[in-house]
């Protein structure tokens, strides 16, 4: 999510050159001294109070720019409030761009997604900087107006004359409208920072990061870098791990308490992986606390998944601080992140360091920076031996996958009619239901070539936008394949989406950010992936998943083998048909299924790692068995003990 303009207090930033004309009239002002000190104690409530009182002595853009640094210190812990100050910005002067987006923020947060893009709208409209320009542009994407996106990027990014600290924010909307010119300009650029050890100067976000370099040191490089920048250096809450003496004879031992963190408590790819490890987990040695970070979606995924918790707390309107200080005040044994440095992170909780041993696992494929995550969670191919050097935390590794998932207790939705689809009759359907963005020009290419080879062939992808599908048929034709050979898909529910994946013949995926829950519901649809084997973690996803479905042979090491890969089956339909039947036959045995085994081996990868922090021992890699002890099998779900929405 882009980050909101005006969010910290004006001050020593504002003494510099060029600082706002507004705020050097009070920049003298005990009250703005007062603000500045309250606001680097984490008192935001009480520093927003200071700069309010301090704007109603100010006009204009004095006046804005206080009262949008106002909103921004609450928005996070009082979302009604920062609304009213940023809409007060903007009318103090109509004309202030930061105001108009920081109106936009608060109103997307607060769910107004179409108020949230007409401020935006209306900030594009004024005078704004190359810089503020491509982030106005980035925040518009996310919006959903591609071409005004697209639009706002390029004008800010080339009025910049192409600065590098503006390169990651454009690619991020390149890539997302299929603009392989502009997104392959941009790599390109990176390509040659990264090179000439200018890591640090390029300032990638790491998911943008991610969608183009497959490198593993440059990986952890951009993220170590990134999460330095944005997380700041915290005093520990907890340094020692909390008390587990041996239990009287007789007696149980003390429950240990697993904490997991993530923005995705709803309708949401995560929340359905996490179902599984929910439904089997270990009531009887564990207590579980959900802590979420966004906002309620009344869905029955959410009610369902938060009632099977010991505990569910919500941080969506909370400080870092603040909630770092409930997840101490829960005697948290381990702290798991779920969803790493992706939308909604809330890493700077775990910057406090509110628990003894924080894990990240599952939402981000990769390290987080290492100063405040202890252990990552991986497998033996996404995060092969050797691989490990480059990473600031220790690796979990749990075999022979370390995704989990919830299919195996899911029924499989019949199969809705071609037609019904929009599939022509006759045609083999080669799937594709990523996000475009991990489509590259390359990937594009490759895939045209097996168009090219396989004439009775379509191409159906999930629907990426009107400016991607219109840049997309655009390269198919330049390939000379027609345009009618693509067909794309609209969002859908989950159980339609893998119902329809059922009428795919093969799935392609794509690199070198392949596919993840994308490739575990196509496998649970019963359809065959091909992937190209990767060099990091992120590429590597696909290919573990195929390991632990018994289907390596369609993991390609190049993308002439990838390419023959799919000709050959597309060629030989009867071992589709094979591999149909051994995904659905099998499914309740194989390995990447089997979230009751995978739960066992959390856990035990749990108790290790405390066990270690109990004897006051450093982190060091774990590596769990595939054999765990069997116990029986628990309720589908647990009482809750705690309303989820206190």
């Amino acid at each position: 999510k882009a980050a909101a303009p005006g969010a910290e207090v004006p001050g020593a930033a504002a003494a510099k050159p060029g600082a706002p004309r507004g705020v050097r009239k009070v920049l003298t002002s005990p009250l703005l001294e007062e603000a500045q000190r309250l606001a680097k104690a984490g008192q935001a409530k009480e520093a927003a109070d200071v700069l309010e009182q301090l704007a109603a002595g100010q006009t204009g853009e004095g006046r804005a720019q206080l009262l949008v640094n106002a909103a921004g210190l609450v928005r996070q812990i009082d979302r009604k409030r920062a609304l009213a100050l940023a809409e007060s910005a903007t009318q103090a002067k109509p004309d202030y761009a930061k105001a108009w987006m920081m109106l936009s923020f608060i109103r997307d947060e607060a769910r107004d997604r179409k108020g949230a893009l007409a401020a935006a709208r209306q900030a594009l409209a004024l005078k704004l900087s190359p810089k503020d320009m491509v982030d106005a542009g980035r925040h518009i994407s996310r919006l959903g107006d591609d071409a005004l996106a697209l639009q706002a990027v390029r004008k800010g990014y080339a009025a910049s004359k192409n600065a590098l600290e503006l390169a990651s924010f454009t690619l991020r909307v390149a890539v997302q409208c299929a603009d392989w010119e502009l997104a392959d300009r941009i790599t390109a650029q990176l390509r040659a920072e990264h090179d000439a050890g200018r890591t640090a100067q390029a300032a990638e976000t790491p998911r943008t990061h991610l969608l183009w370099c497959d490198d593993q040191a440059t990986n952890v490089k951009v993220v170590t870098e990134f999460a330095r920048k944005l997380y700041a250096e915290q005093p520990p809450m907890v340094t020692q791990a909390w008390p587990d003496p041996a239990p009287p004879k007789g007696k149980p031992r003390r429950k240990l308490r697993i904490g997991y963190l993530s923005y995705d408590y709803r309708d949401h790819a995560t929340a359905l992986l996490i179902m599984g490890m929910m439904r089997y987990h270990d009531r009887e040695q564990f207590e579980f606390f959900a802590y979420c970070t966004s906002w309620d979606d009344n869905s029955a995924l959410r009610r369902d998944l938060l009632s099977r918790f010991t505990a569910a707390r919500t941080f969506a309107q909370s400080s870092d601080q603040k909630a770092a200080e409930q997840i101490k005040a829960d005697h948290i044994d381990v702290l798991v992140d779920l969803g790493g440095l992706t939308e909604g992170t809330r890493n700077g909780i775990l910057a406090w360091r509110p628990a003894p041993v924080q894990i990240s696992y599952l939402g981000y494929p990769g390290s987080s920076g290492g100063r405040y995550v202890d252990y990552i969670i991986a497998d033996d191919y996404t995060l092969p031996a050797g691989e490990e050097r480059h990473f600031p935390e220790q690796i979990i590794r749990i075999p022979p996958t370390y995704q989990i998932n919830d299919y195996a207790a899911r029924w499989l939705p019949p199969a809705p009619k071609r037609a019904s689809a929009g599939l022509p009759a006759g045609v083999q359907v080669l799937g594709m239901f990523n996000n475009v963005n991990k489509v590259t020009s390359t990937v594009w290419a490759t895939w045209m070539q097996i168009l090219q080879r396989a004439p009775q062939s379509i191409l159906w992808m999930l629907d990426p936008g009107e400016v991607a599908r219109l840049n997309l048929t655009r390269a198919a034709e330049l390939a000379g394949v027609g345009a009618g050979r693509l067909l794309f898909a609209p969002r859908a529910r989950q159980e339609a989406h893998i119902a329809r994946l059922r009428l795919c013949d093969l799935i392609l995926d794509p690199w070198p950010y392949g596919g993840h829950t994308t490739t575990g519901d196509a496998l649970f649809a019963g359809v065959p992936v091909v992937s190209l084997q990767g060099r990091n973690f992120a590429s590597r996803v696909s290919g573990g998943l195929l390991i632990a479905a018994g289907l390596q042979s369609l993991l390609q090491p190049t993308t002439a083998a990838y390419i023959d890969k799919v000709i050959d089956l597309l060629n030989q339909p009867d071992e589709i048909v094979k591999i149909r039947r051994h995904l659905h036959s099998r499914r309740t045995r194989l390995p990447v299924f089997d979230a009751d085994t995978r739960t066992r081996q959390l856990e035990a990868a749990y108790r290790a790692v405390h066990e270690r922090r109990l004897a006051n021992q450093p982190p060091q890699h774990v590596r769990v068995g595939v054999t765990v002890p069997e116990r029986a099998k628990p309720e589908a779900a647990a009482d809750k003990l705690e309303n989820p929405k206190k």
